[in-house]
Order: structure tokens, then sequence, then C-alpha cells
């Protein structure tokens, strides 16, 4: 068949040939069973058929003969009114009147996007206009209307608002350039340009009008009422005739010219330089990206994932809702096996979906692709309904309600630990906060109560048992450092510090909450009673939005960030020595081993953190080469320099600063004699200081009696007392004995050091060179001795 009429019926789909003169359906014999079957679509150039089922709540396609059946979108729809299949651009579109969104998708269902989700009622029909860019759709709400956009969501117009009931079926006439609609509350068929205007009345009355399209000069609809397909000019309205009758449970029809050319398609070449969906617009091509998923700063290529975003579970299913972009749809992760879900959580580090499935009685873990799910406890689990992971010490912790266990173990779930097993009635929710060390569980037994322990399972202690009836959902803001827990007895959702203090209630009067999570200013939760997830500012508790709404079996939600899983522990390096499992606590770590050996040998002691034995090991090590270094200096200091020898630091106006090498020897007496002390001008003849030595030109040492001279190249010494000095110009050498001296005694030591004095002795200083040098103060009191006096 090249021209033909296709329809579906509910529980099948039939066809009626247009090449022959006479009007006969006959079956799709499609190998699969359909329960609802109300849009449908056909791709002339594959020769393929697409049919959405509301009560599969799928989209499927087959070959025209019905051949080759599949199921294309399988999740994520409720009432999937409308179908338009774009064969020149190779996608297929869609409305929902369910979750009220309009969507776009290539034609085998990949690369699925919402295009339009605001301001939707219960939208329709849809009719594409490719060569145009443009898409229509009619909406059958409170406030029925008709509208356009761009085939990539842009560009939204309502054309017409007024005088409308039910629009059902809408057809473009791509030829006459105009619009058609049949209204099912008005009883008419309508038709205006393709802008709205020029609006006229084309078939009146029609008992019950539902789909609706056209074929060269004819338009034919399905009439629920009269239970057949009509047919009339679709310009005049007139020549009305029945194509087939007796055909109750008429639903959406098309009409196919296979020969009929397709046209230019705008993203046929290199799909328009994008990375994903090419969409046409009215003024050219735009490239989209699927639902959640962000467009790149070229405008062409997308990114891999979403960067935050929530994870739910509704028992059969877990799904995904994009917090990068504002349209909140949920888009199914796809998970095997599927049975009853009910607690979630996720380890950023490896990328994994962790979950719980009470029917089966297992934990798993999956990518969030799909692939790679493994059991990790299939064993000694009831009814486990609280999950948490420690991402820094790679553990995971989980609720028994059955057994009224909190337990833990590996993330593959080895080592196996029970770390509180007394004093819990009910416990349900649970969360850790890795870089405190605490973990945290809520009870809604005989006596409700929200406690509180270190990672093992020690210093337990009770937060909050007081005005609580059931405490299910539990969850940290890591950034406050505040817990938000929700009461699906008392309806509200409440929180308080992490010790239980400063409580207060952030909502009141919420149906049935059952979990929470939290990112950035907002606070979301599952609501039991009104099927839906919704949210509110996390400080002020206002600002209340449903982001989903009409989602059955709602159970856990927590969301993933790139900012939420962040911190360490001391279990953080190396699972912090430990052979099996490691607990941080506050400033410290333990090792813990398995309730049952594995076989390893296993290590329980309890040990600082890695990095603080890291740094202990630095510090003495440096203080040991700071030791070393110093050891070195003095040994060579004490090699090369005399230790009697100190530094004498002078100066005066002929010479610049300089240090010299003063050495000092001298028995031991009285503290008074080992002074080195200087007259200062102005001041008695026996008055002496003990201030520090600035400008030396003359230096005396006094024992009894006075040595002393006025010039640095000469050397004035007094008899008795057994005195003996030297001095030379670069180094002032001063030797002194406490003892008395005999003259022989002197003159041995004077010989002993004849090769020090001779330098003096030689170098008498002239009256020239005498007068060159500052006046320093001292006076003389009698002549200066010579060398063979002394």
């Amino acid at each position: 068949m090249n021209s033909f009429l296709i329809f579906a019926r509910r529980t099948d789909i039939r066809m009626v040939s247009l090449d022959i003169p006479y009007f006969a359906d006959v079956v799709l014999a499609v190998n699969g069973s359909m329960k609802n079957t109300i849009a449908i679509g056909v791709d002339p150039k594959e020769g393929k058929v697409y049919w959405s089922d509301s009560t599969l709540k799928k989209i499927s396609r087959a070959n025209i003969n019905g051949s080759g059946q599949e199921d294309i979108i399988s999740s994520g729809l409720m009432t999937t009114d409308g179908l338009a299949v774009d064969s020149v651009g190779r996608k297929i579109y869609w409305t929902d009147t369910g979750t009220n969104r309009i969507e776009v998708a290539n034609l085998n269902g990949s690369m699925r996007k919402v295009l339009v989700w605001r301001n939707l009622d219960s939208p329709r029909a849809i009719a594409l206009y490719h060569e145009m860019g443009y898409m229509y759709w009619t909406d059958w709400g409170e406030h029925a209307k008709l509208e356009r956009a761009g085939m990539d969501g842009s560009d939204r117009v309502v054309l017409i608002s007024n005088n409308l009931g039910w629009p059902n079926g809408l057809a473009v006439d791509k030829a006459g350039s105009q619009l058609l609609w049949a209204d099912a509350h008005t009883e008419r068929i309508e038709a205006s340009d393709l802008n709205g205007l020029n609006r006229r009345t084309l078939v009146s009355p029609v008992q019950h009008p539902y789909g609706l399209t056209l074929l060269g000069p004819h338009i034919y609809w399905t009439d629920w009422q009269s239970c057949s397909i009509q047919r009339a000019d679709k310009t005049t309205g007139t020549n009305i005739i029945t194509i087939r009758a007796n055909l109750p449970g008429l639903m959406d029809i098309e009409a196919v010219d296979r020969e009929r050319p397709l046209g230019f398609n705008r993203c046929g070449r290199r799909n328009g330089g994008c990375s994903h969906l090419c969409l046409p617009r009215p003024n050219g091509t735009s490239c989209v990206c699927p639902t959640g998923v962000l467009l790149k700063s070229d405008g062409r290529l997308c990114e891999e994932m979403p960067e935050t975003y929530l994870l739910f579970s509704n028992r059969v299913s877990v799904r995904r809702i994009s917090l990068d972009t504002p349209d909140h749809t949920d888009v199914h992760v796809p998970v095997p096996e599927l049975h009853n879900v009910i607690s979630l959580d996720y380890d950023s580090v490896e990328g994994k979906l962790y979950y719980t499935d009470v029917s089966l009685d297992v934990i798993r873990r999956v990518n969030l692709d799909g692939s790679g799910m493994e059991t990790v406890v299939s064993q000694g689990l009831k009814t486990t309904d609280g999950l948490a992971v420690d991402w820094v010490a790679r553990n995971m912790y989980w609720t028994d309600t059955g057994r009224n266990t909190i337990e833990v173990s590996r993330l593959d779930g080895s080592a196996r630990k029970v770390l509180v097993n007394n004093s819990l009635d009910e416990p349900r929710a649970i969360a850790v906060f890795p870089s405190k060390g605490f973990l945290f569980w809520t009870d809604w037994g005989h006596i409700a109560k929200i406690e509180r322990a270190h990672l093992d399972g020690s210093d337990r202690k009770v937060l909050i048992n007081t005005d609580l009836g059931w405490p299910n959902g539990l969850t940290l803001d890591y950034d406050t450092r505040r817990i938000f827990w929700v009461d699906a007895h008392l309806d509200r959702i409440e929180s308080s510090d992490l010790n239980g203090k400063l409580r207060q209630i952030l909502v009141s009067h919420v149906s049935h909450p059952f979990a929470l999570t939290q990112q950035d200013r907002w606070i979301y939760w599952t609501d039991w009673q009104t099927k839906s997830i919704q949210r509110v500012d996390k400080h002020t508790g206002r600002n209340k939005e449903t982001v989903l709404a009409n989602v059955e079996g709602l159970m856990d939600i927590i969301v993933v960030s790139p900012n939420r899983q962040t911190g360490t522990n001391h279990c953080g390096v190396n699972n912090g020595g430990c052979t099996h499992l490691c607990f941080a606590k506050t400033n410290s770590f333990v090792c813990a081993c398995p309730d049952e050996q594995d076989g390893r040998p296993c290590s329980t002691r309890e040990g600082l953190h890695i990095s603080y034995v890291i740094g202990g090991a630095l510090t003495v090590l440096a203080i040991l080469i700071l030791i070393a270094v110093y050891i070195i200096y003095r040994h060579k200091k004490s090699k090369f320099v005399d230790p009697g020898v100190s530094n004498l630091t002078y100066s005066n106006p002929s010479y610049r600063t300089s240090t010299q090498e003063v050495k000092i020897e001298t028995a031991q007496k009285p503290p008074i004699y080992n002074q080195l002390r200087y007259k200062k001008e102005g001041v008695g003849e026996s008055s002496y200081t003990k201030e520090k030595i600035r400008i030396v030109e003359g230096v005396c040492l006094l024992s009894g009696e006075e040595l002393y001279w006025e010039d640095l190249k000469q050397l004035k010494v007094c008899r008795g007392s057994g005195l003996h000095a030297c001095m030379r110009t670069d180094t002032v050498s001063l030797q002194a004995s406490s003892a008395s001296l005999d003259d022989t005694e002197t003159e041995q030591l004077l010989q002993g050091d004849q090769s020090e004095c001779s330098s003096l002795n030689t170098a008498m200083a002239t009256p020239q060179r005498h007068s060159a040098h500052p006046d320093t103060g001292w006076v003389p009191n009698r002549k200066p001795s010579t060398e063979s006096e002394v």
C-alpha cells in the first residue's frame, strides 16, 4: 500500500487502503499485546508505525507488516495522548497528559529530551512542520488553548485561547498553510492560518471527534460516539462520508502517502555539528542535550552527566532528577531486577549506587548506566530500611528493622560486623559524618529517639527522645553541622545541631514524609500521601515547591553532588593501616575485626592518623638534623679557634669598625680581679665602669698595681704584682696571672713570650705617629718604664 489510513483502536492497530475504490480495514499483526493504544504515527521512509499505550506506559514501534516489534520508550510515561514522527529530521515527539510534558527523542528512543514542561495542563494532540521548524499542540485543560513553538521548544506562543472546549485532533495543512483541529466539546472542526488568525468553522456539528488527519484534498477524523471514521473536504468541509463504521474504541488516526517526497533535513549534514540532538527551529537549528544534561559553552557539545542530581526509589525503579536544569524531569536509572527497593546511597569515589531490596533481602550496588550490578550482602538480612556509605573509609552501614541491629561491612560486603544490637526497637534511617567520625540513626519504636555514636559504635548517646512520633528520614547538612529529620506521625520536618541541641521545627503539616535529603539551600523529601517530591528553604521553611508529582510508592531520596561527599577522616589513607575495618573517631581511629574471621590476620590496634605519624617523624628528623649541624659547627669551631679567645669589637676615627680577638687567661681570683674596666672622661681618678666597651685604644689590667698604655703600638708595663701583657696590632692578647711573680719568673715569662713582645718592642711609636691617634682620655701619672727596667 502506498496511500492508506492507519488508526488505533485501543487493543489493536488497523489500516485502510486508499489505493482501491472500497474501504476495508486490516489488522496490523503485531507480535505483542496492546492494552490501551491511543496515539499513532508513521515513518514512511523506513515503513514503521509508532504507537503509545497508556496502560503499559510505553511507546513502541513495528514494521507496517507487523514484524520487528520493539519498545523504544518504556519509562517515565503516564498518559501519552499525542505522538508525531518527524520523518525528515528522524525524531519522534510526544505529549504526556499525566506528566504534562512535551518530549522528543531519536526514533530509537535514545537521547530523550523534555522540550516543554511549564504551563501545561492537559496537552493532547501534536503536529509538526519540519520545513518551517514549528511544532503545534492542543491543551484541553482548565484553560484550553492551541500553542506553537520551535521544534526545539523555543519561541513558544499561544495561538488560540478562546472559544475552545476539548481540542483533541490537530493537523497541519502545509499545502494550504492552515491549521485544522477537532473540538469534542464544541462539536466542530475548525481551521485557521498558521498564526492562529482567520479562524473559521469547517465542519459542524460533529458528535465527538477525537483523532484528525489529512491527505490530499480531504480530512479524516475518528468519532467516539458514532464509532466511525469520517471524511470531508479540507477546504469547504462538505462531502462528508463514512469510511468505516462499527469500530468501537477508536482513538488516533494517521494518513500516509509513501510516494510523497520527505523534504530537506536541516540537520542532515553531520548532525548539524551537534554531539547529541539537532532540532530545527524557525531560523535554523539548535543543538540540544538529553534531559538534565547541560550544553557546553560552545553551543554544540554536551556534558556527559549532570553534576548535581537527586536519586530516589519507588520500590520498582530508581530515578534521577537533575538539579542542573530547571525542568526537574525524572529519568529512569536502568537498574535491573528491582522488586522492592527501599534505601539508597551513592559512592562518589567509584560512581556506584548502593540499594537495599527487602523482597530479595539483599544489598546491591550498580553503575548508574545499569551495568556492573552485583550483590554485596545476601545473607542474614530481614528488613534493611536504612543504608549509608562512608566514602572515605570505604565502609557501608545499614539498619535492620527485622533483626534490630546496626551493622557495617566493607563496600564489597566483606568484614561484616554488628555494631549495635541492644536497646534498638525499630531502627530506620542512618547517616554518617566521616570527617567528624559520627554515626546517626533514628528509631521509631515504642520510645522514639534519635541517637549518635562514633563510627565504631562506641560512645553511644541519645540525642533526642522527646516530642517524637515516627522519625523516618534523616539527613545531615555538612555545611551548617545540623541534623534534619521527618516525623510521619507528627507530620513535620525538624532540625537540631549535632548534639541534639538548638532544636527547631522547619515545616509543619506535611502529609506523610518518609525520607529526606539536603542540597544547597533546599531540603527535599518524599511524601507517601501526596505521592510527590517536595522541597523548602532549609533556613526558613518557606518557598515550598513540588519538584515531582504523581509518583506511586516513593521511598528513599538522596542527592549526588561534588560538594556533598567531601572531607576526610583518619582512615582515608591506606585504611589507616588496618587489615579489615577502620573506624574514624574525632581525633583518632580504631581498627576492628569482622564477627566472622576470613582467614587473614586481623589487627585491632588504636592509632593516630597516619598524617600525624608522618608529621611527628618529620619533626623528630628535623630536630636531629639541627642537633647534628650544631654539633658539627661546635666541633669545627673548637678545632680552628682557641676556646679561650673571644671577640672584642672596637671603633675609632682612624680605622673601620672591626672585630679583634682578645685572649684573656687568668687564674681563679675573686671576681673583681677578672674584670676589664676603663675610666670614663669627667669622672674621678678612682672611678671605673663595667659598661660595654665601644672604643678601645688602651687596655689596663689591674691587680694591685697599674698596667697602662696610651697607644695601640706601645705597651707600658708597671712593675710588681707579677702582671704580664703583650699586644699586637692585629690581635690583642692579654695574659694575666693573679699570683705575684718575682723578677726571675717575670723575666722567664718575658723570654717565653719574646716572639710576641719583640714586635711591640721594636715598633715603638714616634712622636708623629703617637700624635696621629686621637686622645683617649687616659693621663699617665709617670713616665713609661723601659724594657730593661721591666
